[in-house]
């Protein structure tokens, strides 16, 4: 859970860094086997759609405390 900004910035962070594991992978692994990259990507992909689940949830909430005051 996102709680502040500072927070906010290390999701997006973190994010970034799957991207670029998951792009090493494409590039690597891809043209050699792509079931195995599915595989290998599959666990990266899965914490980017958590990381990304947080920063929504945070977001609906800065966006609701906007509304209310």
């Amino acid at each position: 859970m996102i709680n502040n900004e500072a927070q906010l910035q290390q999701a997006i962070e973190q994010i970034q860094g799957l991207c670029r594991a998951i792009d090493a992978l494409r590039r690597d692994i891809f043209p050699k086997n792509p079931r195995n990259f599915a595989i290998m990507a599959e666990g990266p992909v899965d914490e980017i759609r958590k990381l990304q689940s947080d920063i929504d949830a945070y977001i609906n909430r800065l966006e609701a405390v906007g509304k209310t005051a």
